[in-house]
Parts: C-alpha cells; structure tokens; sequence
C-alpha cells in the first residue's frame, strides 16, 4: 500500500500524529488513518498484528534504519510542534518528491489511544481473510517455515485437506518397506504451499504433495527406468488470446473450469517405475510409521510424467467426445454440437471453453465434471494472473495483470517503493558490456516473472 501524508497534530507537548491519506490500493484509496512516529500493534480488531508506525513504513525505504536519529531527525526545540515539523521535512527529503504536506501542523485535542491506531473506518485486512493474513504476506519455502508462520492453522488445514483428497482418490496404498525389491526406489515427498489470490484479494491456501521427481531417472539402453517419457503440450500464450478473440468478434460465452488434483485423476504411463512401481515416503508434517512406505497407483505433482500422463488421460476423454485438436499444439480442441462450435483449451487443471450457445456449453461442461472431480468458476474473469473483463453489448474484452503486478512488487519488496519517473538516462544505449558479471539473484527473478507477465499480453 502507498500512503501519502496530509496533516500532523499535536497530541501532547513531546507526541504528535500523521495523518495520512491512501493512495493505493484501490478499496482504500483517499481513506485517512493516523500514524504514530513508533506504535504499538493493536491488539484486536481489524487490524490485530499491524506495524502502523511511520517508522516502520521508512524501513522498508533504508532497511538501516533502526530509529529516527539514524536518518538525521533531531531535536531543535522543546516545542512538540516544530518537533513533528522537523520530522516530517526529513520524511521529504527522503522521497523522491514532495510526500508529505507540511504547510501546516496544527495543535489539536483530539487525543487518541496508541493501542487502537487505526480509525473505525479502515480496515487492515477484509473480515474474509484468515488471521494472520495480509496481501504482503509471503508463501512458505518449506513445511518448518509454514508451522512458524503467522498462518499456521490455515497451512494445516491444507495438508490434511490434500492428504484426504488423495486417500478418497486412491492415489497410493501402504505397504511394508520390507516387502520391496533390492531394485526398488523410495523417493522422498514434501508439501508445497501457495496462496491463491484472485484480482489481487485472498481466495485459499494451497497445499500440494509432491515428489521429489528430480532424482528420478529417464530410461537408458540398460532398461534401468524411473519413467519413460516426460513431454506434454504447453498452450502459448497466443491460443489463449485467439480464443479470447474470436469469442469477443463470434459474441460467444466464455467459461473457466477447474480440474482439482487434475493429475492424480490420470493414469500411470506405462515405462513408469522399476516394473511399475512407484514408492514414496511420508512428508514431513505428516508423520506414519517408518515401517511403512507408499506404493502410487496415480501420478503425482513432481514425477517428471505426470503432466503427459493427465494429458494422455484427458485427450482419450475430449476424442471420445468428438473432439479434434486444433494447431499444432495439441492442447486446444474444437466440437461440434448441434451446430455449434465448442472451441476448448486446457493447460493442465485450467480449461476454458468457448461457444456461442450457453445451452451447448452448460451441457458439455457438465458432462467434463462428471467425468473428472472439478469446479466451475463460472464466467471467465481470471486467468493465470491475467484480468478478463468482456462488455458483451460494446463487443470488447479488456486484458489486465495489474494484481499479478502488484504480487511480484509484492514478493520481491518492492511495492512500498517510489516510481522513478526515468530510471535511467533518456537515449541510453546499453551493450553486452554494460552486464554484471556477477548479477544479483533477486534482479534475475525479478526478469524472469515479468518476462512471464510480457507473454500473456505480449501480441
């Protein structure tokens, strides 16, 4: 969030308060709160678990910071008010332009308390977020990292919501460890936690079992085999935008359906494991007897064919279906269906569907979700980040990643800082030379999830 100072009052003779105003995000926007110089965080409420404090909001600017000495505020008079007035024009000279108004700082009664800084108009957080959530809240490496985070109960609830979608599915049975062959490989498994977000608000937390597909071996001349073969069509970007396009130009109803645990619902590939066997261990945070091991009957997240398996499972269905692939891409299908056109693209979980009679669509929809446990999310809105808004009288459909966006300033740290007008020098031509030999990991990441965002809108 970015928040811009308006007014400062004087609480007491040595204590004054910032007022400031909302510039982002959106929901809040020119909503006031007040901001202490150091606050205690509240204790209930809305904003239970908040740093309101102006100085913690400039840490995120000079992560040196430890007070307000340190960025050269001092004391030049007994008087509260020239006080907060200096204090404020050091916050300015901080900013790259004038951030804070102090044209003037008047003393005012309205004394407040510390422990409740936030006004009863503001929220920190939506009444449907989890405790412990915000928006800048990031996703657990690791199962320890998960079980210290401020949303540990949400993160259990995943678990064992996943485990107990894979035992109704029958994704693996328990066996002996001592029933297995000298040749037979027990790999490890761990959870993967992500929170979902839809337009940039909370929507769940995802937990997903995976394997450790990475030392799993392809199959060489000696027969010695983990898997067989690995590759499953991708969709490009550009079959999502030629959909979206032909359905604005076609007026058709477009609708987003979800597969859940669509890869376990496929069907092990035959080259995979040592004679058809593949074993697994317990996760961490899932505790079983170490007597025991897990035979897979499904594939599973991290086994490098578990996507052409659920690929090879889905295309057998959509042919029996009536349904040809489109392109060279063999992941896009179009049918036929009393005279009207069905256009379908699939990346792994996500399907969406197009044509241009809602009663044709509800049908085959349906008869998708009897077939493999999903969701229908109803009209498509959001797609891997990306915003989709259709006007269906003026014809148009409008593509937007400004959540995705604001996720990725999010994750890297970057959202509370301050736009440059010109990050470099107008007409700079930059060469091969000019590359860090040794680059920052962080700017690396950075490049490659905005190379994603490029993509999707990418013409």
């Amino acid at each position: 969030m970015r928040v811009v100072g308006v007014d400062a009052f004087k609480l007491t003779k040595f204590k004054a308060v910032l007022i400031v105003k909302f510039l982002s995000p959106q929901s809040l926007r020119d909503t006031t709160m007040q901001m202490y110089c150091t606050s205690l965080e509240p204790k209930r409420g809305l904003g239970q678990g908040a740093d309101l404090s102006v100085l913690t909001a400039i840490k995120h600017t000079l992560p040196h910071v430890k007070s307000l000495h340190d960025i050269g505020v001092r004391q030049l008079s007994a008087s509260g008010v020239m006080v907060t007035r200096t204090m404020i024009a050091h916050f300015n000279s901080l900013q790259a332009g004038l951030i804070f108004d102090v044209s003037h700082v008047t003393p005012g009664d309205n004394e407040t308390s510390e422990q409740s800084p936030t006004t009863s108009n503001f929220n920190i957080r939506s009444a449907q977020d989890p405790i412990g959530y915000t928006k800048a809240t990031p996703d657990p490496k690791h199962h320890g990292k998960a079980m210290h985070s401020s949303m540990r109960t949400e993160w259990i609830k995943g678990q064992n919501l996943e485990m107990q979608g894979l035992w109704s599915r029958c994704v693996f049975q328990k066996v002996l460890r001592t029933s297995l062959c000298p040749q037979d490989k027990v790999f490890s498994t761990l959870f993967h936690y992500k929170i979902k977000r839809k337009a940039g608000e909370f929507d769940e937390c995802k937990v997903q079992l995976v394997v450790q597909g990475q030392h799993m071996k392809r199959k060489k001349a000696d027969g010695v085999v983990d898997y067989d073969d690995a590759f499953s069509p991708v969709p490009a970007a550009s079959g999502f935008r030629t959909i979206l396009s032909l359905a604005t130009q076609l007026d058709m109803f477009t609708d987003h359906v979800n597969i859940s645990q669509a890869f376990v619902q496929g069907e092990l590939l035959p080259g995979d494991g040592h004679n058809g066997n593949v074993y697994m261990s317990a996760p961490s945070g899932y505790e079983e007897d170490s007597l025991n091991v897990y035979r897979l009957l499904k594939p599973l997240h991290g086994m490098p064919s578990a996507a052409r398996a659920w690929h090879t499972t889905i295309s057998a269905f959509l042919q029996r279906k009536g349904c040809e692939t489109v392109g060279f891409e063999k992941s896009i299908w179009k049918v036929t269906i009393d005279g009207h056109c069905i256009l379908l693209r699939a990346h792994i979980d996500d399907f969406v569907l197009a044509c241009t009679n809602q009663q044709v669509l509800d049908t085959f929809r349906k008869r998708l979700l009897d077939t493999f446990d999903g969701t229908y999310e109803g009209p498509l809105l959001h797609y891997f980040g990306c915003e989709i808004a259709r006007d269906l009288v003026a014809g148009t459909t409008q593509l937007s990643q400004t959540h995705y966006a604001e996720e990725v300033l999010r994750t890297f740290g970057f959202w509370e800082n301050l736009p440059r007008v010109t990050p470099m020098k107008p007409n700079t031509l930059l060469s091969k030379d000019d590359c860090d030999p040794s680059p920052n990991p962080i700017a690396t990441n950075v490049i490659e999830v905005l190379s994603v965002a490029s993509v999707i809108l990418s013409p």
